[in-house]
């Protein structure tokens, strides 16, 4: 550690007669000229004996604030054990020792904690306030002692959390990752980031992993599970965070077969759609239920307004409840080729009733008019 990145010893006293040592976390009161800032939270980063004023990382902005204006919210000794964390992570980066972190310790740095090398700019943005490419030790204790949401934990809690003991027991030896379509156990989590689970993850965490990798099947797990932490398992947040990367993004469209309480299908049914045409798709796989529905995929053929057609099965999905008929198109030899029917409408029969009381002739749909069954 370089003797520009040691601090002194000798710091001011807050209103409540706490030290105002480097890393602690303080309350704003007594502002008169910035009064919205009063009973907010920040994080004591050094004292200026020049200026008489200690600056404190709040959550959008450092501000120089007099002794008097702030009062000690942790004792002293969270203080010392999180300033000691600090620096445990800042020389652990530092490989060369000299008190600055470049471009590739600052990537091995964020590579520790699970995140690629998509996100040096913006991590390096946040914290390298002078603009000259490199994070020194105040820059960096600036930005990890200070919070990504307003009365959460800090960034050092969040990325570097304090170990804790915990005993895994290893299933085989088998770190391969399983394909985005099968989904994985809390088990294979751990088992593939070769650590433990986050220690705040929640019971619904392992929803939100396989719903990420069915969404973003070429991401890897552990930046997953970061993503996961840093968004506070909001499975909507992580969604955003990660297409926020770049990240190649599939849309799956989960199905389940529509039945009813007799053979329905094959039967013939006549074009209704409001819009004119039935457009006639390809299917390449299950994201293609959803570009099909949403129009984002050219189709092959189209289905002219009043024109029949014969539905050999009926896919139903389980966002939206779209339904998908697949049908034979212009000469082909087996039914391969797809068209969205639209809505489940009423006809005889509420659409929400069990598949086992639905009639053949329930199945009527927005863009699709059953006509008769071919059995």
């Amino acid at each position: 550690m370089s003797e520009t990145a040691k601090v002194s010893s000798s710091f001011p006293r807050g209103s409540s007669g706490g030290e105002l040592s480097p890393g602690t976390r303080v309350m704003v009161h007594g502002i008169r000229s910035e009064k919205d800032i009063n009973g907010k939270e920040g994080t004591c980063i050094e004292w200026c004996p020049e200026t008489g004023r200690v600056h404190v990382q709040m959550d959008d902005a450092m501000k120089a604030l007099r002794p008097r204006n702030l009062k000690v919210m942790r004792a002293q000794t969270e203080v010392n054990e999180m300033m000691n964390r600090v620096l445990t992570v800042f020389e652990s980066a530092d490989s060369n020792g000299d008190g600055v972190l470049d471009l590739n310790e600052f990537e091995r740095c964020l590579e520790g904690i699970g995140l690629g090398k998509e996100y040096v700019t913006a991590f390096q943005m946040a914290m390298d306030k002078d603009n000259d490419f490199e994070i020194d030790y105040t820059e960096f204790t600036s930005w990890a002692l200070g919070t990504n949401v307003p009365g959460k934990r800090t960034r050092l809690d969040l990325y570097w959390p304090k170990k804790r003991d915990v005993k895994i027991e290893k299933v085989d030896d088998d770190d391969t990752v399983p394909d985005h379509d099968e989904e994985l156990t809390e088990e294979d989590v751990i088992r593939i980031m070769k650590r433990p689970l986050p220690d705040d993850w929640p019971t619904h965490g392992i929803a939100i992993m396989n719903n990420a990798r069915a969404r973003f099947p070429h991401y890897p797990v552990e930046g997953i599970v970061w993503s996961m932490k840093r968004n506070e398992y909001v499975g909507g947040r992580v969604l955003a965070d990660i297409r926020a990367t770049g990240a190649k993004e599939v849309h799956p469209c989960r199905t389940t077969p529509l039945r009813a309480s007799e053979d329905a299908f094959p039967a013939i049914y006549r074009n209704i759609s409001p819009e004119g045409e039935l457009m006639v798709y390809e299917l390449r796989d299950d994201s293609t239920f959803g570009a099909m529905r949403d129009r984002k995929v050219p189709p092959m053929g189209v289905i002219p307004r009043g024109e029949m057609f014969t539905v050999y099965e009926v896919l139903r999905g389980a966002e939206y409840g779209f339904c998908f008929g697949r049908i034979k198109y212009k000469g082909q030899e087996s039914p391969t080729t797809w068209v969205v029917l639209g809505l489940l409408i009423e006809r005889g029969a509420h659409w929400s009733i069990p598949d086992t009381a639905r009639k053949p002739s329930d199945l009527t749909f927005s863009d699709a008019e059953r006509m008769n069954s071919l059995w």
